[in-house]
């Protein structure tokens, strides 16, 4: 197991998902990571490390609900802060024939989008080095206002300055900007980052380039940073940390009419990524080729199904990569 981790923390937004197939539950890029992390490593009997989730949630049914759901899961809620007026956002998912997707957002009176206006424990717990690692996205930044950012971007700072992990997706959606330019925050964010979660789609329109050699060139010097480029149905790119040699990793083969919802594949991919992370040394090349391997079979398992998450039984077991510790 990657011994400096003892907690984790994933940032950001939880949303209500009506899905395409007329049911509801809860969603959210962080938050869909988080799951599937805690899905595939108590599914092996590891619980360690300790995964905690930081939002803000309202009062209200749907809210409690997905408190139930967090400690069904194991996943610490006390940095969970409750807004006496505010609730959690609302989406809804609508599929093409292959199952690519487009979403109806309700948005206004997410608590989640005042996180920082609160009495919030999360500074704390970074200040005071509590928790080993932070994940967050390009979503968990784009849901603040400008004020919230910068000072998260400055906790940031402190707390790697400590010796704290960051972890960041590049999820990226246009609309939360609401005409902000994103490539300061997302530049600032990725001079944090030792692990980046880079959807290609998204990375070429944050920065308005046309390849993945582009691309590849920004990050190509970064040397104590790993960096996972996500095509889709292509090969993943990985730029090892102190390493400029790149892997190719190709992703699950699945016929086209198997594909139901594409919701939250990237979410599932980084973390089956992650979950090898955990539980074995990623210094070498052929285990993080195993790891982008796992993290394609989590992901293509996911998109055969309706909605951000799955029953986690049908998830693939770490048991099958010869993970061993707890």
């Amino acid at each position: 197991m990657t011994t400096s981790i003892h907690s984790m923390v994933f940032f950001g937004e939880c949303m209500v998902e009506h899905r395409a197939d007329g049911t509801s539950y809860f969603g959210g890029d962080t938050f869909n990571t988080a799951w599937y992390l805690v899905s595939l490593l108590n599914a092996v009997g590891l619980s360690k490390p300790k995964i905690k989730y930081a939002t803000a949630i309202g009062q209200d049914a749907q809210s409690q609900q997905f408190q139930t759901l967090l400690a069904h899961m194991g996943i610490g809620c006390d940095l969970v802060v409750t807004h006496q007026y505010k609730t959690m956002g609302k989406y809804w998912i609508k599929l093409t024939q292959n199952g690519e997707r487009s979403f109806e957002f309700e948005r206004e009176q997410s608590a989640a989008r005042a996180y920082f206006k609160s009495h919030e424990p999360l500074s704390e717990a970074l200040n005071a080095k509590s928790i080993d690692a932070i994940y967050l996205s390009g979503i968990s930044l784009a849901i603040l206002c400008s004020e919230q950012l910068t000072y998260l971007l400055e906790l940031l700072k402190r707390f790697k300055a400590q010796g704290g992990i960051v972890i960041f997706d590049n999820n990226y959606r246009a609309s939360l900007w609401h005409g902000r330019k994103p490539q300061s925050a997302y530049l600032a964010l990725m001079a944090l980052a030792n692990i980046a979660f880079l959807t290609l789609e998204d990375e070429l329109a944050i920065y308005a380039k046309h390849t993945l050699d582009e691309v590849l060139t920004v990050y190509q010097n970064t040397n104590e940073q790993l960096v996972i480029i996500r095509r889709g149905p292509l090969p993943c790119v990985i730029k090892p940390s102190n390493s400029h040699e790149l892997l190719y990793v190709a992703p699950e083969q699945l016929h086209a009419q198997s594909i139901v919802d594409t919701c939250a594949a990237g979410d599932a991919f980084a973390a089956g990524f992650l979950a090898q992370w955990l539980v074995r040394d990623l210094l070498a090349h052929d285990a993080i080729e195993r790891a982008a391997q796992f993290a394609h079979k989590v992901a293509a398992e996911v998109i055969q199904h309706h909605g951000a998450l799955i029953t986690p039984h049908l998830l693939p077991s770490l048991l099958g990569e010869e993970v061993s510790g707890a």
